[in-house]
């Protein structure tokens, strides 16, 4: 039976309810419910004069850094990490100690190629003299320096005097060798990780295979966004550095992370190059040349005895890991082997298109973004040790060999895959950077495109690495006053939109904040926004014109250096100027075509009263 007690509760909770709704009511009166809507979106920037937008604020992104610690000055136990450091002796320094009246060794380190050496803590190849004194050769050639140490094991990249001529006299040496050429580029930023001076060091007739990494992260907006992405980088290259691409053999996408195009890679140097001389990898920092080297030491272009005492390069998001030429021994592609190879890939295929069916299933299904890039398995089809001798083995008691001695008389006609320094491209934002800084502005994943509308005199920011402003827009539909700017850059980069007239103020008063991003602040504010340059205007400002077409194409791209990029769609028959912000104005290039032209298929709808639209799935586009 119904209880009394229980009838009188749900009378007074609707009473409740309905005073409530009464006194919003007579609040609210004379505002429809979308002035209430409109105002409660506003409710939110009250207390930010100038903004207009936050990604932060909307989505109340809880930064990692506001509770990360600084990495602390050294790690005190370190060397004990080193089999050939016998412990602290009474008195004596934890971080050992240098001993300049020792001569540096002719051992490369494994990691970066730099001679092992314990005579100066700043200089490359460094090694506390109580692990350095008294190693023979052999067990020298075990042991990393203490900097790619600390990039392996604990992240962190220690200071060594190495200045860009260095560089730069280190792979001159490719101008008097025959050698083939492969220049890796970052497809997230080009032409700013184009060497200008590429030409200079490669000539004119030298044979080029041209690289574009981390084709995993591109947002697929079309079913030939692949060959459009080729076209592009190929465009780029030859207009900021390339000569005139007579010499361009073959344009390669690539990701060295997930391997995907590693295998047509091989196949077209085993086709176009063959055993004819040495290969060299070549490019800026941070562009992936150490792991694709790593990749390329597993795979059927090393020989197979090799890949074992070879060890990998040092790779971590610092730039200029590679302090030398690291090298390993080219498998020579003899007819048999090709064929072998080209049974092996064939047999693999099904396999291969099978898992690319059941990940496109599950990125769909799911929404996983990780799904959707494309992976694929780098193999090895000689993967026993062929014409080698019985010293690679252990038997009849002889000693195990851990290292390659290229002086053997197998090697003596050997072609070679070196890995060689990054060049640090003027236009790279990476030196300003900490550590923490450059993995947050690496995405991991797919890249989701962002779309805003942008008024005129509306200013957006990315981060605290880039700012563009709007100053005016000209269009024959006088409903459209705004543009559609697409951001493309990792989701960890928070997006701000703000007033022309006041985005220095808004600037100042934000970076440092979990607002803008980066440059992160974790303790003293002052000493590192000392240090922090600030956002400098690119000399004359930038006119975009709409284009006349079928479909909705972005009209170009500005690239913000290694922040990201913009691409823009103007309404038809209009026109617009902006204005380009980075620091030291550095990295601003207006690229066309836009590398992903049809981005528009890739967003959601405008959500109401902002001015941001939703994100979608990156992999999954409407026609």
């Amino acid at each position: 039976m119904f209880k009394t007690s229980r009838l009188y509760k749900i009378i007074n909770k609707n009473v409740v309810l309905t005073c409530s709704r009464l006194e919003n009511t007579a609040a609210e009166v004379g505002q429809s419910s979308r002035e209430r809507a409109w105002l409660l979106a506003r409710k939110k920037y009250h207390d930010h004069e100038h903004v207009h937008y936050s990604s932060f604020l909307e989505t109340k992104i809880k930064t990692f850094y506001s509770d990360h610690k600084a990495h602390p000055p050294f790690i005190e136990d370190w060397m004990d990490d080193y089999e050939f450091y016998e412990g602290v002796v009474d008195g004596a320094d934890k971080q050992g100690t240098p001993d300049p009246s020792v001569q540096p060794s002719k051992v490369p380190c494994n990691g970066c190629g730099a001679n092992l050496q314990c005579s100066s803590a700043s200089l490359p190849g460094y090694i506390p003299s109580e692990i350095f004194r008294g190693r023979t050769h052999q067990e020298l050639q075990t042991i990393t320096c203490k900097r790619c140490h600390f990039l392996k094991h604990y992240n962190i990249a220690l200071d060594v005097e190495v200045t860009p001529s260095t560089y730069v006299d280190t792979i001159s040496r490719i101008q008097d060798k025959f050698a083939l050429a492969i220049v890796l580029v970052d497809l997230l930023d080009f032409p700013s990780s184009i060497w200008p001076g590429m030409q200079h060091v490669l000539g004119t007739k030298r044979p080029v295979f041209l690289v574009g990494n981390k084709v995993d992260l591109l947002p697929r907006d079309s079913n030939i966004y692949l060959q459009h992405i080729k076209d592009s980088l190929q465009r780029e290259f030859v207009k900021h550095g390339g000569g005139d691409g007579l010499n361009i053999k073959n344009v390669s996408l690539i990701s060295a992370k997930t391997g995907y195009g590693i295998e047509e890679l091989i196949t077209q140097l085993h086709k176009t190059w063959a055993y004819k001389g040495d290969v060299y990898l070549l490019g800026c920092t941070n562009v992936g040349k150490s792991s694709l080297f790593n990749i390329l030491l597993n795979s059927d272009y090393c020989r197979p005895e090799a890949s074992n005492l070879v060890r990998k390069a040092t790779t971590c998001p610092w730039p200029g890991t590679t302090l030398k030429l690291l090298r390993f021994p080219i498998l020579r592609p003899s007819n048999d082997r090709i064929y072998q190879r080209f049974k092996r890939l064939v047999s693999e295929r099904n396999d291969k298109a099978a898992m690319n069916k059941e990940r496109r299933a599950v990125a769909r299904a799911t929404g996983s973004v990780a799904a959707a890039q494309p992976v694929s398995f780098v193999g090895r089809t000689f993967d026993r040790l062929e014409d080698v001798n019985d010293a690679f083995a252990m038997a009849g008691g002889s000693r195990p060999i851990t290292t390659l001695n290229d002086r053997q008389k197998e090697y003596k006609e050997a072609r070679w895959v070196y890995d060689t320094p990054g060049v640090m491209q003027p236009d790279q934002l990476t030196p300003l950077l900490t550590a923490e800084e450059l993995v947050r502005l690496h995405p991991t994943t797919m890249i989701r495109p962002r779309a805003f509308r942008l008024k005129p005199q509306m200013s957006i920011l990315l981060g605290g690495l880039a700012r563009l402003d709007l100053l005016e827009i000209t269009s024959s539909k006088k409903q459209f006053d705004w543009l559609k700017v697409f951001v493309f850059a990792s989701e960890n980069l928070p997006v701000l939109i703000a007033d022309t007239q006041a985005a220095d103020d808004v600037y100042k008063r934000y970076v440092g904040t979990p607002f803008l991003g980066v440059p992160m602040v974790n303790e003293d504010l002052q000493a590192r926004l000392q240090t922090w340059p600030g956002l400098q205007c690119k000399d004359g400002d930038i006119t975009l014109t709409s284009v006349e077409c079928e479909d909705e194409r972005l009209n170009c791209d500005i690239t913000l250096s290694s922040a990201g990029w913009m691409g823009f769609l103007l309404p038809r028959n209009s026109e617009c100027r902006l204005r380009v912000w980075t620091p030291n104005a550095a990295g601003i290039y207006k690229r066309e075509p836009a590398l992903i032209p049809l981005a528009d298929r890739l967003v959601g709808k405008h959500i109401r009263y902002s001015l941001a639209y939703n994100t979608t799935k990156p992999f999954v586009y409407k026609k």
